[in-house]
């Protein structure tokens, strides 16, 4: 008995400690797709995604995150919410906003985590000063023929999809920007042609043939957690990882992640 429990308390933490080391796995992953609402004067639309960061410091996985979307050479970089939950690191996710802005526009909406802590003015401020974009249930143009829409929280019940997308013009090519994919439940979403979400964490934990046992999102398949989705009305959905983590620091099989997406007007 003793060899048993001292077995099991071994590999009890080794998977701890694996999940603690996955949580600092950052990787970049990249989608492509098409979309003939692109304006053909230009080859394509590159965006970085993040969402999820949770940040506490400045630290060695938020520099990793910035390189990240420096890489990637986006057009626009795209924030989908809990960027931090506690107003002391205020400054540090500051820093981050400034370094993104740093490489290129920046839009941004508010998370559970921005609502629940009353930051999501504070935040806004910050980003609007340093010249990005905070949207709350409204749209921005982004050059010829490209809107980016954002909702206030939908988990929260803040999000407003029709008021978000109701300036947007029928034939412009529409990204929409919303902490969780519940937001598609809103019949209004079919007018956009993509939309970014978070949340999920894409359940952080994870396992073989099974997935993830807890989506952390109230009306969506499973299936939409994580990864890129094309939805019945033809819109696609990409729900990220996110880059931090919540309740615990692990992660097991669904390491945290920056997402570079490319949208071209035809097939390369």
């Amino acid at each position: 008995m003793e060899w048993l429990w001292l077995g099991s308390s071994l590999v009890g933490i080794g998977l701890l400690g694996y999940g603690v080391w996955e949580s600092y796995r950052l990787r970049l992953v990249s989608y492509e797709l098409t979309n003939d609402k692109l304006p053909s004067s230009r080859n394509d639309l590159r965006i970085a995604h993040l969402s999820d960061l949770h940040m506490k410091r400045f630290g060695l996985k938020e520099r990793c995150a910035v390189q990240l979307v420096a890489e990637c050479q986006p057009h626009l970089i795209a924030l989908t919410g809990d960027l931090t939950a506690w107003r002391n690191a205020l400054p540090a996710a500051e820093k981050f906003l400034q370094a993104l802005c740093a490489i290129a526009p920046v839009f941004a909406v508010e998370g559970n985590a921005e609502v629940c802590n009353q930051l999501t003015e504070t935040l806004a401020a910050a980003l609007n000063r340093l010249g990005g974009r905070w949207l709350r249930n409204e749209a921005a143009p982004f050059g010829e023929g490209i809107w980016v829409a954002g909702t206030d929280d939908p988990h929260r019940y803040r999000a407003d999809a029709e008021r978000a997308l109701r300036d947007v013009p029928e034939n412009a090519f529409c990204l929409l920007l919303s902490h969780s994919p519940d937001i598609i439940v809103q019949p209004t979403v079919r007018r956009a042609d993509l939309i970014l979400c978070g949340h999920t964490h894409g359940g952080q934990v994870r396992f073989p043939f099974i997935g993830a046992l807890y989506k952390r999102a109230r009306y969506i398949q499973r299936r939409l957690a994580w990864g890129k989705h094309a939805l019945r009305n033809g819109a696609t959905l990409i729900t990220t990882s996110g880059v931090g983590t919540t309740r615990l620091p692990v992660r097991f099989l669904c390491p945290p992640e920056v997402v570079n997406i490319i949208v071209r007007s035809q097939p390369s």
